[in-house]
């Protein structure tokens, strides 16, 4: 294990390797100049982030990682970043479907030494409200449909559009063609029809695969599962959206050693608008009634990792993930133990600490 160090601010000057671009389908069609984010609150972060991979079987010959890294969005800008600890030879790589930055590791498996890989940034994150203005929201095109095919794929695992789905879209938005009018509909129908685990406790009782029709049965009570549901409706009627994993910061833990865990979230597509975020979940568990904040509005107590769900990492896994949530571990060519379950791994321990600057 080696002790190195990788700093970005425009590029990562060890290799000088590009932070991650903004897609290219992002850019076209673009959205008028005058639409832009319009910030609450601001707040700048210091944060270390890393995992350690654990009980490694004795005759085990290969380990590969690939972990979580921030990067500039809309919401969110990466000031520093440094990897400080990591086995030789690691790399930050690409996956080809979203264009996401991933941590990447591949080292000789030693059952006494395991791999460790340790981050440290500094981030400034907005807080944004009122972005799913339906009074400056135009038709969804043609153009946007070739453009955003991803994000109207109707096949996406556990996000698949059946004719339930389409079904139960078409008579919530009916002959309404306004995209935030349409998605306004999926995410007060999906609030109504599911609750989310943190209202009743600490740890969810589904199953946590992040599965439509799982929360349509009043069984999926993960974020995951919320937003697969409101996806798949907006899909349904032809309006692009992409999800979202990052990790909420919870101001009680600051400057400790603990998992955040993950929060996924949506971004449905608007003309005149463009990519508008959502928390589902966020607005089913508030207690402040006001569920309006979170169609259009994000806080700042989050980090934004990925993005997606069903695409292949950069160098190709031995096994296709869904669900990569803190990170992705192989040990000789088979995903180690627990980490596809969207529950706590026990293949590796993952812990955050941050500071508000």
């Amino acid at each position: 294990m080696s002790r190195i160090v990788l700093v970005a601010s425009a590029v990562l000057t060890a290799g000088a390797l590009l932070l991650p671009a903004a897609r290219a389908d992002d850019k076209a069609p673009a959205a008028p100049p005058d639409v832009r984010l319009v910030p609450l609150s601001e707040t700048t972060y210091s944060v270390r982030h890393q995992i350690a991979v654990k009980d490694l079987p004795a005759d085990a010959k290969q380990v590969r990682i690939w972990f979580w890294m921030p990067e500039d969005t809309p919401e969110q800008k990466v000031l520093d970043f440094k990897i400080v600890e990591a086995p030789e030879g690691v790399r930050i790589t690409r996956d080809a479907s979203y264009g996401r930055s991933w941590i990447y590791a591949d080292v000789a498996a030693d059952a006494a030494k395991p791999p460790k890989i340790v981050t440290e940034f500094r981030l400034r994150r907005r807080e944004v409200r009122g972005l799913a203005d339906a009074t400056k929201a135009g038709p969804i095109t043609a153009e946007h449909r070739r453009a955003f095919a991803r994000e109207l794929r109707l096949d996406e695992k556990h996000m698949e559009v059946s004719p339930e789905i389409k079904k139960i879209a078409d008579e919530l938005c009916g002959t309404e063609t306004n995209p935030v009018l349409q998605a306004r509909k999926c995410f007060d129908f999906v609030i109504a029809k599911s609750d989310h685990y943190s209202k009743s406790g600490p740890s969810p009782k589904g199953l946590c695969l992040g599965d439509c029709m799982e929360c349509l049965a009043g069984t999926g009570d993960c974020c995951t599962d919320q937003h697969a549901l409101f996806i798949a409706l907006c899909r349904a009627r032809g309006i692009p959206c992409r999800l979202i994993y990052g990790s909420r910061l919870n101001y009680a833990n600051e400057g400790k050693d603990y998992d955040p865990g993950y929060r996924c979230w949506p971004r449905f597509f608007a003309p005149g608008l463009g990519w508008v975020p959502v928390d589902v979940s966020s607005a089913d568990a508030t207690k402040d009634n006001d569920s309006d904040r979170w169609f259009g509005g994000l806080d700042d107590r989050r980090i934004e990792w990925a993005e997606g769900r069903d695409f292949d990492l950069e160098p190709k896994t031995a096994v296709k993930p869904d669900l990569v949530i803190r990170a992705w571990v192989e040990v000789d060519g088979k995903v180690h133990k627990g980490d596809v379950s969207g529950k706590s791994p026990k293949g590796y321990d993952r812990v955050i600490n941050f500071k508000r600057e």
